[in-house]
């Protein structure tokens, strides 16, 4: 089968790949869609910071997928052959502070598949072998391609539970990506009265409107001006940032009234400026998030997908063949991305 193997920055090659086998505990995936996650641009440009330099070369990439359950290891007797499963992609320990407390998001020794230290191989090729611990039931009436946007879903959802609580509060959400639009149709499940978001993309921006929040370009209006139109003076309750750029940072702690609170929800690829001063004087809560915890938020992502609040007509704006992955996936989120919200791959070879 045809898998896309990374070997090194800008080396990826779409080549034949052995065919996986359950061992003890695991199942085998017939992968239906796997998404491209701006983490993968970073592997695939080589961004040490993005995590490139701890890949294993020779790793079949993609940790954002779902697809049907086609083979049982031994131990597995729960999970009926031809069931629609999500994957949580984290593999950890169970054993550390973190896993023991029910946070294996921060597990010191936690890999992803796709991702890197033993060769977890991911979920673009058509068949991969995971832990059945990793593999979460598609609700019925919800379609195993759409059920591909559970993990940047939890991403979002794991992000609001870490949010102060959300039940009438204002909320500016930076970035319109597939996480922050995730973010906004979690917050506004969660009852936001009025949510904004500021991204400077067009396609983006008309996506966050349907979703239902106020969307403005930063290029034309500040998030400040929107602010003090839609919610007053003093600020929004909470923001969540995910662009990992200070500037933009800073904007937040800005627009935040005091004892507001911040939510950092990006994978930063530098270290951030940020004005502690502002921060210290109006006291705000800075708040960061890693991935998501698995047993709590990946159920909950899957349930906003059937239920209508992150509609997957609206989140996916493309879907390719694994054969385009590199040209009408990587390379052109990397030089268009603005036209895009999130692509998905059949990796089937159809």
């Amino acid at each position: 089968m045809l898998g896309a193997v990374w070997y090194g920055p800008r080396d990826l090659r779409l080549e034949e790949v052995a065919e996986p086998v359950a061992g003890p505990g695991q199942v085998v995936i017939e992968v239906s869609r796997n998404g491209i996650c701006g983490s993968d641009l970073h592997t695939y440009i080589g961004s040490d910071t993005g995590g490139a330099s701890m890949h294993v070369p020779g790793v079949v990439l993609g940790h954002e997928f779902a697809g049907t359950v086609v083979g049982l290891g031994e131990g597995v007797d729960d999970l009926p052959l031809g069931t629609s499963v999500a994957i949580a992609p984290i593999e950890y320990c169970g054993s550390c502070w973190s896993c023991r407390h029910g946070h294996p998001n921060t597990c010191r020794s936690a890999a992803l598949y796709g991702g890197y230290r033993d060769p977890l191989h991911g979920g673009l090729a058509a068949r991969v072998a995971v832990s059945r611990r990793s593999a979460y039931v598609v609700p019925e009436g919800l379609a195993v391609t759409d059920a591909a946007l559970a993990e940047p879903v939890a991403v979002a959802v794991h992000a609001v539970r870490r949010a102060p609580a959300t039940l009438g509060s204002s909320v500016l959400i930076l970035g319109g990506g597939p996480v922050g639009l995730a973010i906004l149709a979690s917050v506004r499940a969660a009852g936001a009265s009025t949510v904004i978001v500021s991204e400077p993309s067009t396609l983006r921006r008309r996506t966050a409107a349907l979703l239902g929040a106020a969307a403005i370009d930063p290029a034309d209006t500040s998030p400040g001006q929107a602010i003090r139109e839609l919610v007053g003076g003093e600020g929004v309750d909470m923001v969540f940032d995910t662009t990992a750029v200070s500037p933009a940072f800073n904007t937040g702690l800005r627009a935040l009234r005091p004892r507001g609170s911040l939510i950092s929800v990006a994978g930063w690829q530098e270290q951030a400026h940020v004005d502690m001063g502002l921060a210290m004087a109006k006291e705000l809560d800075v708040r960061f998030t890693m991935t998501y915890e698995p047993e709590v938020d990946f159920p909950a992502a899957l349930g906003l997908i059937a239920g209508g609040a992150a509609d997957p007509a609206l989140l996916v704006s493309d879907h390719i063949s694994l054969r385009d992955v590199i040209d009408l996936g990587l390379e052109e989120l990397l030089h268009n991305n603005d036209a895009h919200v999130k692509i998905l791959v059949d990796p089937s070879g159809s």
